[in-house]
């Protein structure tokens, strides 16, 4: 893990000039704003289309077979699917720290602003995940307790890594290898996932739920609180003896 985060960090190195101003325009949103980005983050296919996997994979019964099959099989990460999960879980946290501080922002406050996003992203994410293992009670593959439905390690990793997705579009950096650890860090939120599944934690469809939750939380977080635009400016142009002062309040 440490070798990983360690270059994705360099890689970003070469992103702390680029355009835009990372935090400047959070603030708190109306109740049109917040009801527009819930609809859009329902109607994303990053949460939809998992959570209809995850419903065929219920209704065609082949969700508990598959399971077990991965499972008994590990053909993807052996023995120690478990703790690569948590080290993926991890990484996925890594990544959006090292994207969020890399990210431009004209000043500390308006990093801090960013930061207090991304951490009310983390909470809100723990707390629909565990409502909703409260509210399903779905049993272990392995037996141990009633938190499989969903996975909170695929929601984690989902969120984190789709918070830093929207981070590299801030960085400064070729189109390449911003296309190169976008897709890096979707394998990482897929293999977080399968992990859990081969380590016997979850099935399928737990997965895919997690993922999808982690994904709604994560878009209609950034949706309500972040913007690109500044929601007070204040500008100067000079002009024939004198200048003119213009004030634009962005309304919501």
């Amino acid at each position: 893990m440490k070798i990983v985060v360690a270059a994705l960090a360099l890689l970003m190195l070469g992103g702390c000039v680029g355009q835009g101003n990372w935090g400047a325009g959070v603030g708190l949103p109306g109740a049109e704003r917040m009801a527009t980005a819930a609809r859009n983050a329902a109607t994303d296919p990053q949460t939809w289309v998992p959570l209809a996997a995850a419903g065929l994979l219920i209704a065609t019964d082949v969700d508990q077979d598959w399971s077990e099959d991965l499972a008994e099989n590990q053909d993807i990460f052996g023995s120690d699917a478990e703790d690569i999960s948590d080290d993926l879980r991890d990484v996925a946290t890594a990544a959006y720290l090292v994207t969020a501080l890399a990210a431009p922002s004209d000043n500390v406050g308006d990093k801090v602003k960013g930061l207090s996003v991304g951490a009310a992203t983390m909470i809100a994410d723990g707390v629909l995940s565990r409502g909703l293992k409260d509210l399903t009670g779905r049993e272990r593959p392995d037996g141990s307790n009633d938190n499989s439905m969903p996975s909170g390690h695929a929601s984690k990793a989902a969120s984190r890594t789709a918070m830093a997705i929207r981070n590299l579009e801030y960085l400064d950096i070729h189109d390449w290898t911003r296309d190169v650890l976008t897709w890096s860090l979707y394998g990482v939120a897929a293999g977080t996932g399968l992990a859990r599944v081969e380590a016997e934690k979850h099935h399928l469809s737990d997965v895919f739920v997690g993922y999808a939750v982690g994904q709604f939380v994560a878009r209609f977080m950034h949706e309500a609180f972040f913007t690109d635009e500044e929601d007070i400016s204040l500008s100067f142009a000079p002009v024939a003896d004198g200048g003119a002062l213009t004030l634009t309040v962005r309304l919501r």
